[in-house]
């Protein structure tokens, strides 16, 4: 066990002492878990998830993420009235944690990647697939957790739509890849990449809550343009930047890592490409930095969940819908 330790963090000098390269093969497997040498080359095994602490791990933090939401709802936005607004700022607070808990602190509860990516550097760009730690694997099941909480939510509170369906689908993906990762002991440091793009969403949840509260046209109106264009500033950083480093660290250790990782990367990647750039489009024009902010009511039924309004009056559900268009 010494003796590994110390192979491991000799390892970590060593990548240290090494010029930077933005796309190099990994073949860093000294700072790697003991007894996965070779287990990227075969197909990445699942009962893991099952038969060892990984299953009641996630299934607390999962319990973790309702508590905190039932912390916001007992002490956030309490002058709103329940409807669809004030679940949709609760919501947004528990996300904002989240990426806020999930990108920053070098520590397990705060602004733990970004940090780790700033006293880290040559590590990220060098051994995304074979690096691993037991502690650093925690922020990973964290947000395993907060994915599984806020899926549930969705089945369990919200009407079957198309925003619906896409935020599923990110979700389980997102459940899929990080599950991989920590169960194979490899890649750990590619999900922390995949999961820096939650920098990006701490200024996205922001500009929402204060679009949705009306603080971006009150009081904070200097602050929400501020927020706009970080949340724009970040996106280009943290999702395009992201992505394009994902994409091309595979195209170059394409031929040392197994089919099953080779679809993730790029078959997962795309489907996150897509996503992002229909997330930004819809940015751009909310924002009014592309084109003019008219949506056709077909449209906006769409993206507004037009369902969850039939229990309000005509009048109301309008304007609801008109306020929250600009989300």
């Amino acid at each position: 066990m010494a003796e590994a330790l110390m192979r491991w963090q000799e390892g970590l000098d060593r990548i240290q002492a090494t010029p930077f390269h933005l796309f190099a093969v990994d073949n860093n497997t000294d700072v790697g878990a003991p007894g996965t040498a070779g287990a990227e080359l075969v197909a990445p095994s699942y009962w893991g998830f099952i038969n060892s602490i990984f299953l009641p791990t996630v299934v607390f933090y999962t319990v973790l993420w309702f508590a905190v939401y039932a912390c916001v709802q007992y002490n956030c936005w309490l002058s709103w009235q329940e409807g669809i607004k004030r679940k949709r700022l609760l919501n947004l607070t528990t996300s904002l944690i989240h990426s806020t808990v999930g990108s920053f602190l070098y520590s397990i509860s705060g602004l733990y990647l970004f940090a780790f990516f700033c006293y880290n550097t040559k590590l990220m760009f060098a051994a995304p697939l074979h690096y691993y730690s037991y502690l650093d694997s925690q922020i990973i099941t964290l947000s395993i957790g907060y994915f599984f909480y806020d899926g549930i939510d969705l089945v369990l509170n919200d009407k079957l739509s198309i925003s619906t369906g896409v935020l599923l689908f990110h979700h389980v993906a997102s459940i899929y890849v990080l599950s991989t990762a920590v169960l194979s002991k490899k890649f750990l440091l590619y999900a922390y990449w995949a999961m820096l793009m939650e920098v990006s969403s701490i200024f996205l949840h922001t500009r929402s809550i204060l679009h949705i509260s009306k603080l971006s046209t009150t009081s904070m109106i200097g602050f929400s343009k501020v927020i706009s264009y970080l949340n724009l500033f970040s996106f280009i950083i943290f999702r395009g930047f992201v992505q394009f480093f994902l994409f091309g660290w595979a195209w170059v250790n394409y031929d040392h890592i197994h089919f099953v990782f080779k679809c993730i990367a790029f078959g997962g990647g795309f489907c996150f490409a897509v996503i992002n750039v229909s997330l930004l489009l819809r940015i751009l024009h909310s924002d009014g930095f592309l084109l003019s902010s008219v949506v056709s009511q077909d449209r906006l039924d769409a993206l507004l969940e037009d369902n969850e309004y039939s229990n309000s009056s005509e009048s109301v559900a309008k304007s609801e819908k008109k306020e929250l268009l600009d989300v």
